[in-house]
């Protein structure tokens, strides 16, 4: 084999080579952009599930009646104080000018402090009654609240994985520099081949001498006296045969 043909192979394999890595490059590429794509599906799909799971967990029979106790307590509280500063006022406001009989003050402070337990009767009455809609009205808030955020996400998703699918599609592009390089090596090497394969092989031509071209001297070794131009008896496509004793 020839230095050329040697070096046609080569640059045939080296094309190749550079074509391969391209490929590889490409798959790399996208297998990368897929795990990063399937992450961030995971991420939000975890997201969603987080909050469905979270807003579901308010609907436990505990919490469920803890936070209507506070419910109902705030109530309770938000009418009996208005009601017991205004009871104070109107007690300071109706106080009875000049000198009052015990029986009086005592009635007077009982008809006071039976107003407040009124007041407060109908606070709590009115907080356990009111406390069971807030509940449901509460509930019903956060669920909403809860379903517009897995929209959200959902349709956070959707979008991103519409922008994942033309990011994995670029990343699966082979690079056009390196398929263009392999291909021009591996051409220049197919014709390196040929042009080898097509140039006929070089062959040697044999000579011989005569036993007349050696003299009187049988035991002189060939090519002794001779000099640049000289043909004694060199005779083409022929083997010496024997030399006389």
């Amino acid at each position: 084999m020839t230095g050329l043909e040697i070096a046609a192979l080569a640059a045939m394999i080296a094309g190749a080579g550079v074509q391969y890595k391209a490929s590889s490059d490409a798959q790399r590429r996208q297998r990368e952009e897929i795990a990063r794509s399937l992450a961030s599906q995971r991420e939000l799909q975890m997201q969603a599930e987080k909050k469905a799971l979270d807003t579901a967990q308010t609907y436990d029979p505990g919490l469920r009646t803890a936070e209507q106790e506070q419910i109902a307590t705030d109530i309770e509280q938000s009418l009996i104080t208005p009601v017991s500063e205004s009871q104070t006022i109107r007690a300071q406001q109706a106080t009875t000018q000049g000198d009052v009989s015990d029986d009086y003050t005592q009635a007077k402070a009982a008809a006071d402090l039976n107003t407040i337990k009124q007041a407060e009767q109908l606070a709590r009455l009115l907080g356990k009654t009111t406390s069971a809609s807030r509940l449901r009205m509460n509930e019903g808030i956060r669920l909403m609240d809860a379903g517009q955020a897995v929209d959200q996400l959902n349709s956070f998703s959707r979008g991103q994985q519409g922008a994942d699918n033309i990011a994995i599609q670029q990343a699966g592009l082979v690079d056009p520099g390196m398929t263009f390089a392999g291909s021009l090596l591996q051409t220049a090497g197919s014709a390196g081949l040929m042009a080898g394969a097509g140039k006929p092989a070089s062959t040697g031509t044999t000579y011989s001498l005569s036993p007349s071209a050696l003299g009187a001297n049988p035991s002189a070794t060939i090519g002794t006296g001779l000099k640049p131009g000289m043909t004694m008896g060199l005779k083409p496509n022929s083997f010496v045969s024997a030399f006389p004793g």
